[in-house]
């Protein structure tokens, strides 16, 4: 039996600090006074939990295909879009995979259904696709700036976009099909 140290793997390390930077600045953003005064006189509309430079735009986000092609998220738009951000590492998201991939059978005319590897080795990406039975678009966020844009915080995170692009919802944990029923048919009256 080894004395040194369990060390856990390098790409936990680099995924976890991505999303730990990104709350860091959500949060000093969020307890920060701000400049322009409308606190102070209560005229507040919205909340920006992070300064709009320091995150991609939306609109110019690319996810890479197993093979190397950068994808425009916007190429997704004239549907609904369902994003899901997984990881072969992480148990709750290949326990929902399966559930995933049920609705996606039964509404995948109505919404598109994308799954998203994070800080995966493609082989390893592709590979628990192909066990958890999952035939929807799958692809990786090699640098996690498609999640950290649209509001993801762990894995596995769910955000559905509308047809012209725009979060209508970012749901962070695991999702069973029912739960994922019922987004639908709240965003979109999908399958209500």
């Amino acid at each position: 039996m080894s004395d040194a140290p369990h060390r856990p793997p390098l790409r936990l390390v680099v995924v976890s600090t991505v999303l730990a930077l990104a709350a860091a600045v959500g949060t000093y953003a969020l307890l920060s006074d701000g400049d322009d005064g409308d606190a102070a006189s209560g005229e507040t509309d919205t909340l920006e939990l992070t300064p709009a430079d320091e995150l991609p735009d939306p609109d110019g986000l690319a996810f890479t295909t197993f093979g190397g092609d950068e994808v425009p998220l916007a190429s997704l738009q004239g549907s609904p879009v369902v994003v899901n951000f997984f990881s072969s590492t992480c148990v709750p998201c290949i326990t929902e995979m399966p559930a995933f991939e049920e609705v996606h059978q039964e509404v995948g005319t109505e919404v598109t259904f994308l799954g998203l590897a994070m800080a995966d080795r493609p082989d390893d990406a592709r590979e628990l696709v192909e066990r958890t039975g999952v035939t929807y678009r799958t692809a990786q966020d090699k640098d996690g700036s498609v999640i950290a844009a649209l509001g993801g915080t762990v894995l596995p995170t769910t955000v559905l976009l509308d047809a012209e692009g725009d979060i209508v919802s970012t749901h962070n944990g695991e999702l069973d099909a029912d739960e994922l029923r019922g987004l639908l048919a709240d965003a979109f009256g999908i399958g209500a």
